[in-house]
């Protein structure tokens, strides 16, 4: 399978965690379940969230936090490695 297909696989595959992440909602990340009862931690209120997107930098920290957060367990190292391209060591 080539690099891009395993991306491709690997992103379809943690969709609703990198939306999470980037966008930090409150009901769609760590049970994936957006009628979960008990909203996450880091969850922003919708305001926060159009903030981030209008002022970008946000968004930017936020992916680069979705990097650094998946590699150090929230995903097989391998999937981490192919989605993006770190290598710890």
């Amino acid at each position: 399978m080539s690099g891009l297909a395993k991306k491709i696989q690997y992103a379809t595959k943690y969709w609703r965690l990198a939306i999470h992440l980037v966008f930090k909602t409150k009901h769609f990340g760590v049970n994936n379940q957006w009628w979960a009862r008990q909203p996450s931690p880091i969850g922003w209120a919708w305001y926060q969230i159009i903030w981030g997107l209008l002022t970008v930098m946000p968004i930017v920290r936020n992916y680069q936090s979705l990097k650094v957060r998946s590699c150090i367990g929230w995903m097989p190292q391998a999937e981490c490695e192919a989605l993006f391209g770190n290598k710890k060591g």
